[in-house]
């Protein structure tokens, strides 16, 4: 492959001659290749029932039975971006599972001021100097203390050894346990009732992961499943920094990434190289223009299928056909993602109508499931609903008078918690699901993260990450690409020499082989005309009277063993056959076909007719 050569006359010269006017062949309809054989013979003739024709041109139309070469392309990452130009956007090379990347984009969040909170601590020590990530939160003051990114960590980090809900409606139940002791205290209490240890993050990484892939990424317009992040060959030759723009605003979605800072992730190497043997369909073939003289056109003989419209065929599942080296060997993401919060405080729905408080069918406009669900609010709900949909639990603390905790009781459904407490003490909340708790204590800890104090609409937040894996290896990637492309095959064809036809004579018939093998004559039918041309054919088709009354129609546009359904088309006897057809200039034609012991060559000869009678 020569740089700088443009596509299509690159594709049709490699292709062996299978476009014969893009690499310099004769059309003959352009004047540089002259008349194409035809050979005059008497003067005017008078057909069967009596009408006038003129001279005859006779013709020869040969079969073109042999298939050009293999097409063995092998390129490296410039000529690939020179052959597919735009069209590079349209190629999908992988669907990346999204759960390891957010997977690791979480615990890298997570752990961005520490480690300290995994301990059994009250008041874990939190410091985000110690990682780069945490070192670019800055706050009002320049610090990481007084910034919202440093409020998403402690909610991130919450567990029922470090929860603090000060300021929120369990307040009370937890003072009043830790004064008297109850049930070990509040910590202890809140880990039996969630059913996880005390040191375990109360959503946790595995329940935010789908949240996100369903309601923060999933609700993107550009995104078709939240589960999948579709990478095309743009993508890869950018080094991912198409998708800045793909996966940023739109349509009323603050975007999945920030657009003010490129996506970048290697996945081509310095060698990367791809090697493809693929199979034209693609031959020139003998045709007529019945009032001026052969001329030839390219049509697809595919033979293959699915479709069997496909200008090239390609086999990516085949080693020998497909190969692609060079790939990154772990390739990574450098990314920025914005969350945001709502502008309001959201309350928990509480009380027995709350029941029925769910995704897509909330109970009032203050409801959480009410907001926008690419929103800190929603997500972190709907986080803990993925965790807690299903808990049930019941307990009861101070010799079962003090205080009474159930969980998805009497026919609660699961995640439903009451709680009987002895006069009130504490004032504990009113019935509510346990994820309504949870968002009211991480909207609180937003807000309030111990240094620092957030207004409502105040604390969304920013994190730019590098090098977060992608969960799939180069080798990995190699293989997902084969299926990825087959599924794509007739997609790559079209691109590739979907633009064949622009190379197209002007004729009225050809001669070619069907999917069944046998000869036939085709009248051109409006899928074979060049860009420029309209179909002005009335009556297509060969007929056996010269008036081409339907009556005397001989083709089929139907015909047993053929896929073909779009030309009219007729199997051609031994000997001498004569019919008629309308050319494309509206007149009608006499035509004299004789078929040989050969026929991978026959003759017709073509004359005009002069009006009946003479």
């Amino acid at each position: 492959i020569m740089p700088g050569m443009r596509k299509g006359t690159l594709f049709s010269c490699a292709l062996g001659g299978a476009l014969l006017a893009a690499c310099g062949g004769s059309t003959g309809r352009d004047g540089t290749g002259g008349t194409t054989g035809g050979v005059t013979t008497g003067g005017g003739t008078t057909g069967g029932e009596g009408d006038m024709f003129g001279p005859e041109q006779v013709y020869e139309l040969r079969l073109a039975d042999e298939a050009p070469p293999p097409l063995v392309l092998a390129m490296n990452r410039d000529e690939v971006a020179d052959l597919f130009g735009e069209s590079a956007a349209d190629i999908s090379l992988l669907d990346v599972d999204t759960t390891p990347l957010l997977t690791a984009q979480l615990q890298a969040i997570m752990t961005a001021c520490g480690t300290d909170w995994m301990n059994d601590k009250a008041d874990p020590t939190y410091d985000c100097s110690l990682t780069s990530l945490g070192q670019s939160f800055q706050g009002w003051d320049g610090t990481w203390k007084t910034s919202a990114e440093f409020s998403f960590v402690r909610i991130l980090t919450i567990t029922p050894a470090n929860a603090d809900v000060q300021g929120t409606s369990i307040e009370g139940l937890q003072e009043l346990a830790d004064l008297l002791g109850i049930g070990g205290g509040y910590s202890q209490i809140l880990s039996e009732a969630l059913g996880i240890p005390r040191t375990d993050p109360i959503i946790g990484v595995s329940a935010l992961v789908p949240a996100l892939q369903e309601h923060f990424i999933g609700t993107h317009p550009n995104v078709e499943d939240g589960t999948k992040l579709a990478i095309t060959l743009a993508d890869a030759l950018s080094d991912m920094a198409t998708l800045t723009e793909r996966l940023g605003p739109a349509g009323g979605h603050p975007g999945v990434v920030v657009p003010d800072f490129p996506v970048q992730g290697k996945v081509f190497g310095p060698d990367f190289q791809m090697k493809v043997t693929a199979d034209s369909n693609l031959r020139v073939v003998d045709g007529v223009d019945m009032g001026r003289d052969k001329d030839f056109i390219s049509v697809i003989v595919d033979v293959v299928g699915p479709t069997y419209e496909d200008e090239v065929e390609f086999d990516f599942e085949d080693p020998e056909r497909f190969e692609i080296t060079g790939l990154v060997d772990n390739p990574t993401l450098d990314m920025r993602f914005r969350m945001l919060e709502h502008d309001g405080f959201v309350p928990s729905c509480t009380g027995d109508p709350c029941k029925a408080n769910l995704p897509g069918s909330p109970v009032g406009t203050s409801s959480v499931w009410a907001q926008d669900s690419w929103l800190a609010e929603f997500i972190i709900a709907a986080g803990g609903r993925n965790r807690y949909l299903s808990r049930t639990f019941y307990g009861e603390y101070g010799l079962g008078v003090l205080a009474k905790i159930s969980i998805g009781q009497d026919g609660d459904p699961g995640g439903w918690t009451r709680y009987d407490i002895f006069l009130n003490l504490g004032s504990p909340p009113e019935d509510q699901y346990i994820w309504e708790t949870i968002n009211e204590v991480a909207q609180v800890r937003l807000h309030d993260n111990q240094f620092a104090s957030f207004p409502e609409g105040a604390a969304d937040v920013e994190f730019t990450l590098y090098d977060i894996p992608v969960g799939m290896t180069g080798a990995e990637a190699a293989e997902a690409v084969r299926p990825a492309l087959q599924a794509q095959a007739s997609k790559l064809s079209d691109i590739l020499l979907g633009d064949f036809k622009k190379n197209n004579g002007d004729v009225d018939f050809y001669y070619r082989r069907g999917s069944d093998g046998k000869p036939y004559l085709f009248f051109v039918a409006e899928d074979d005309l060049r860009p420029d041309q309209t179909y002005t054919y009335t009556r297509p088709g060969f007929y056996q009277s010269s008036d081409l009354a339907a009556a005397s129609k001989v083709s089929a546009k139907q015909m047993p063993g053929l896929g073909d359904a779009l030309h009219e088309k007729l199997a051609l006897e031994p000997g001498e056959t004569v019919l008629y057809a309308e050319g494309g200039d509206g007149e009608v034609y006499r035509l004299r076909f004789t078929v040989g012991g050969d026929e991978t060559a026959i003759q017709v000869a073509v004359a005009p007719k002069l009006g009946a009678g003479g």
